[in-house]
């Protein structure tokens, strides 16, 4: 072999083997990070704790009809000034609060039972009772009663519920005020549910 081939080749190795280090050491050297955009690696969510299974819950039963109470009067009394028969402002709530008692409610017919105290004529009292009870009846049928189911009674001065604190207190007519105001409870509408067993 010529002298100059051999060199040829022995340069050719060593060539070979400097690339060949060169490329080994360069495996074993840290990555100089490379710009431009980072890539990210996923981020894998941890799986949440599972919660105990809920009992599934019961079906609530269907409510049993609405009965009254014992202790839950259906009744209501409004008051009425002297000699008028316009409810008084502060009396509707009472008719509200039994109109809402009432829905729901078994009852055949509702009482509206008229009163007058004992000033003037039994007649124009009798008459006067029946006129209160009526604005009752036209108060209840606004607030959703039937008309049919509500039963008119004018009692006039019949029953008093004062008894005898208004006894002996000076003339019986519209010029005695202490009077008048003593009678005050006599002048109302009871108003109950009548219920046939």
């Amino acid at each position: 072999m010529k002298p100059l081939t051999r060199w040829a080749l022995v340069v050719l190795v060593v060539v070979i083997i400097g690339i060949l280090l060169f490329f080994w050491r360069r495996g074993d050297q840290p990555q100089a990070p490379v710009k431009g955009e980072i890539a990210m690696q996923p981020v894998v969510p941890k799986p949440e704790p599972k919660a105990e299974p809920r009992p599934e819950p019961k079906p609530e039963p269907s409510p049993a009809p609405v009965k009254p109470k014992a202790d839950e009067p259906l009744t209501a009394t409004v008051l009425f000034d002297y000699n008028r028969s316009e409810l008084r402002s502060g009396e509707a709530p009472k008719l509200d609060e039994l109109t809402a008692r009432l829905k729901g409610r078994a009852f055949d017919s509702l009482g509206a039972i008229g009163h007058a105290d004992r000033i003037a004529s039994n007649a124009y009292n009798l008459a006067l009772s029946k006129r209160r009870a009526e604005t009752v009846r036209t108060y209840l049928v606004g607030k959703g009663v039937d008309a049919k189911r509500i039963r008119i009674v004018a009692k006039g001065e019949a029953e008093p519920v004062t008894g005898e604190a208004c006894k002996n207190m000076g003339p019986e007519n519209r010029k005695n005020q202490k009077l008048i105001e003593c009678l005050q409870r006599d002048r109302r509408v009871e108003i109950e549910p009548v219920v046939t067993p």
